[in-house]
């Protein structure tokens, strides 16, 4: 083993954390209206439909960052300009940077060892922006925006072998909290997987090589 690909939202950062005061910041910025729980989830859950509709290539991203505030405004049955919105939720989200308290020290840990690249699905203005305070352990990233690809599509390993001039499979491992991106991108890429199962999901078709449920159980693996 040589490199390790880690994933950044989920994995290393909370996202659902960042994207929630990130939203709120949002609607009170153009509303007299804040949003409360419900109203979160509501736009995480329009967050994710169309982030995945994007992800397999059913719109661009301009359309899927549109579509995602017309659909809370609509819900919300409020009055304010989406592209402005999602233009402010984005700079927000860059520094909504809520590092999972078992990070640093396993990062720390794990870059003596091995070679580790960010793999990210996002922008890469904002996905660099916060991973600043750790950016140390990394030797790179790899970003969709910046790559043309998202996991789990092969494209984008192949990028990331090309990109180290290494094309041994047995040299990499992926970890990540998506079996549907991370995992199932590992494994179409043939790399090792190692599946960080923060919220005890049940696997069914998607199996990766390890699992763990922290970060801290990693020195059992690796």
């Amino acid at each position: 083993m040589k490199y390790i690909l880690i994933d950044l939202d989920g994995t290393l950062l909370d996202f659902n954390k960042g994207e929630k005061y990130s939203f709120i910041d949002t609607i009170k910025k153009f509303t007299s209206y804040t949003p409360n729980d419900n109203d979160c989830l509501k736009f995480s859950e329009i967050n994710e439909y169309y982030f995945n509709q994007y992800r397999i290539g059913n719109m661009d991203r301009p359309k899927f960052h549109e579509l995602r505030f017309l659909k809370i405004k609509e819900y919300l049955k409020l009055d304010f300009n989406v592209i402005e919105a999602n233009s402010f939720y984005i700079n927000k989200l860059k520094y909504a940077s809520y590092l999972y308290d078992d990070v640093k020290d396993n990062l720390k840990y794990l870059s003596k060892k091995y070679d580790l690249y960010v793999a990210s699905n996002g922008m890469g203005s904002v996905q660099r922006k916060r991973i600043e305070e750790i950016s140390k352990y990394f030797k790179g990233c790899f970003i969709s925006e910046e790559v043309g690809a998202n996991k789990p599509d092969i494209e984008f390993f192949e990028y990331v072998f090309n990109e180290l001039n290494d094309y041994e499979k047995d040299n990499y491992l992926i970890i990540g909290d998506r079996l549907d991106t991370d995992i199932l991108g590992g494994m179409n890429a043939k790399i090792k997987t190692l599946f960080l199962n923060r919220d005890n999901l049940i696997i069914s078709d998607i199996v990766p090589d390890y699992e763990i449920k922290s970060l801290d159980e990693i020195k059992k693996i690796l």
